[in-house]
Parts: structure tokens; sequence; C-alpha cells
């Protein structure tokens, strides 16, 4: 899975599941979950439990706080790490 579209999915996830937003097309890489889309700390779990089931990884607790969680564009670059460090190549589901 190419980045963009894993980033698509992670939008598509905010707007579907987490109703943070109206489109995926307000919701640039680089806002900030919690400053600019109004996401809650129960949010971010329900974020992370979402990408681990979504794209097959492992997402510990510790993820969410080590700043991998802040933006679109960084759960992006946490997806395509974490699955390549655990040998996946995409979406699961």
């Amino acid at each position: 899975m190419e980045k963009k579209e894993i980033s698509d999915r992670i939008k598509s996830l905010l707007v579907e599941d987490l109703f943070l937003a109206d489109s995926v097309d307000e919701i640039a890489g680089s806002a900030e979950l919690g400053t600019d889309l109004g996401m809650d700390s129960v949010g971010f779990v329900e974020l992370a439990t979402l990408v681990g089931e979504v794209f097959g990884i492992e997402v510990a607790d510790t993820d969410i706080g080590d700043g991998h969680f802040t933006s679109v564009d960084k759960v992006t670059e946490f997806v395509v790490l974490k699955a390549k460090w655990q040998g996946k190549s995409g979406e699961e589901g």
C-alpha cells in the first residue's frame, strides 16, 4: 500500500469512525489531531485501535504518547515503519 493510500485511509477513519470532520478534504496531513481537530484522549485510543485493526499492525499504548499520533502525517509514517518492521505490506481488511 502506498503512503498516500495509507494517509487517505487514516483520514477516512477520522471522518467515518471518529466523526472529526465532514469530509477527508477538510483534513490536512499536517493538522494536529488534538489541537486542530479536537480529538480527546479517548479518540486517540480509538484511533490507535482502528489503525492496528485496519493495517494489521501492533500498536502499543506507549506509541500514542510517543508522538506517533499527533497528526495524519505522523500516523502515516508510523504505519509505514511499523508495517515494514512487522513484515506487512498494507491494509489487512
